[in-house]
């Protein structure tokens, strides 16, 4: 497999600040390309090298969210379990890490999107992007 040349997988450990687990480090090129399809989604861009460190930033955390998400898909939202009687509780305030990292990071979102009404890209950009589907 290839190494991406947007961002390396030494470097998206240092933008991390963490090594990259098993699984992101196997499945890298898969999970990158789904974070920078997000990533060029949420800001109606097309990303090329090189990078500005923000935007590097902004596609490592992107990338991180994907793992998140595998790891919640496992807990399914159990909140507590029982074996007596058997009993399930599920979390009704989960809240997905895509949504989260969309909060988290409206404000470079913000900055480097460029989102604007109409077709763009051969896509239909809506005033913020898809961002307006996380912040209701």
């Amino acid at each position: 497999m290839t190494e991406h040349t947007l961002i390396t997988k030494e470097k998206m450990g240092s933008l991390l600040g963490r090594a990259l687990t098993k699984v992101e480090s196997e499945n890298y090129s898969t999970y990158f390309k789904i974070a920078q399809e997000r990533l060029e989604d949420l800001l109606c861009v097309e990303l090329k090298a090189p990078l500005r460190p923000g935007l590097e930033l902004l596609l490592a955390r992107c990338f991180a969210t994907i793992g998140q998400e595998q790891e919640q898909v496992k807990r399914a939202g159990i909140k507590s379990k029982k074996i007596e009687d058997y009993s399930v509780a599920y979390d009704e305030s989960i809240t997905s890490p895509m949504e989260a990292f969309v909060k988290q990071n409206d404000a470079a979102l913000e900055k480097y999107s460029e989102c604007q009404a109409g077709i763009r890209h051969g896509k239909v950009c809506y005033g913020n992007g898809i961002r307006s589907i996380y912040l209701r």
